[in-house]
């Protein structure tokens, strides 16, 4: 896919799911079974520390209303009113977990998106915010919007970072658009740490969407997103190093970042550092990532490759493309 080199409205389609959970389905009583007796052997009287069970059921779910499965296990064990209490979270994760194999074709399941659909809105009444995100991404790719974002908004009043950010994105694309609502949620979850949140702030603060246009703080969010590990981010925050706007202008980190997404698959930056490579001499270097950026579609990379397989010889020009055909993306948050 072709990455835009500054900012676009475009780049505000893409919504986030989180990932499959890893224990097996029958995994869930064992494990509490085995914990729940380390936990009775170690367990304080009830003189000994603040009383747990106390605590309303509906304050609880909703807390654990966006916990993954391991969190909501550790805290099933806390005392049995809280297992009894989360138990609808933890049959939503064995749904939310059924879901995801229907709608990848994974562990042995065929690809059906009804069929997912289906047991992320079950796992969602049971009150998990996973399963309402993934269920509204399904909505959203099938052109209902408002079921979307109906579950969305669940998901981010609960807290749910993915849920906020999905519903910012919604509101950006929506009909009519809603910029200020869009702002609002994005910086919800992007003040939790969620980088996609924070690049696609840091766009509408570059752009003016939804707020005052602010380089100073698009720059800031860029950055924030880009030490995240926001492969776009890393690449725009490259670009404000190189022209000073926002940030300090810096030659050495606008290499820095440039370099990060070049490796982490961003074909303009693949393209920008093989550039920056060949004007320093480092032809093989060049070659490689010149190389890479031609395979992902950049079209301008070609001439210069060319130019410089020209210069090489011909053992050079073979060990080049062959470093090309065995590089390997460095893992990002994309």
């Amino acid at each position: 896919m072709k990455q835009k080199t500054w900012p676009d409205r475009s780049d505000g389609v893409r919504f986030t799911a989180f990932p499959l959970s890893k224990p097996n389905d029958n995994e869930e009583n064992i494990i509490l079974s085995r914990r729940s007796k380390i936990v009775s052997k170690t367990s304080l009287s009830p003189t000994d520390g603040p009383d747990f069970s106390a605590l309303p059921f509906d304050i609880l779910t909703k807390i654990a209303a966006s916990f993954n499965f391991p969190n909501l296990l550790a805290a099933s064990l806390v005392c049995r009113s809280w297992r009894d209490a989360l138990r609808p979270l933890r049959e939503a994760m064995m749904l939310l977990r059924y879901g995801k194999r229907f709608k990848h074709g994974r562990g042995g399941f065929r690809r059906n998106l009804d069929k997912a659909l289906d047991s992320f809105l079950k796992g969602a009444a049971r009150g998990s915010t996973l399963a309402m995100v993934d269920a509204g991404l399904i909505y959203w790719e099938r052109g209902l919007k408002e079921e979307a974002i109906a579950l969305y908004q669940k998901a981010a009043a609960h807290g749910d970072p993915a849920g906020q950010c999905n519903l910012g994105i919604s509101y950006l694309h929506a009909q009519p658009q809603n910029h200020k609502e869009a702002v609002k949620w994005l910086h919800q979850a992007s003040i939790g740490g969620y980088t996609r949140a924070q690049y696609q702030l840091a766009l509408c603060l570059h752009q003016g969407l939804g707020v005052h246009r602010n380089l100073y703080e698009a720059a800031k969010w860029y950055l924030k997103a880009a030490e995240g590990g926001y492969v776009r981010a890393m690449y725009n925050a490259s670009l404000c190093y190189s022209s000073g706007v926002g940030l300090s202008q810096s030659r050495r980190q606008a290499r820095k970042w440039m370099r990060r997404a070049a490796d982490r698959g961003h074909s303009k930056a693949q393209f920008e550092h093989g550039l920056a490579l060949f004007s320093e001499g480092e032809m093989m270097k060049a070659v490689v990532y010149l190389e890479l950026a031609t395979r992902s579609g950049e079209t301008a990379a070609t001439h210069v490759k060319n130019v410089i397989l020209q210069q090489l010889s011909a053992t050079s020009r073979e060990r080049a493309l062959l470093l090309a055909d065995n590089w390997r993306a460095l893992p990002s948050s994309r």
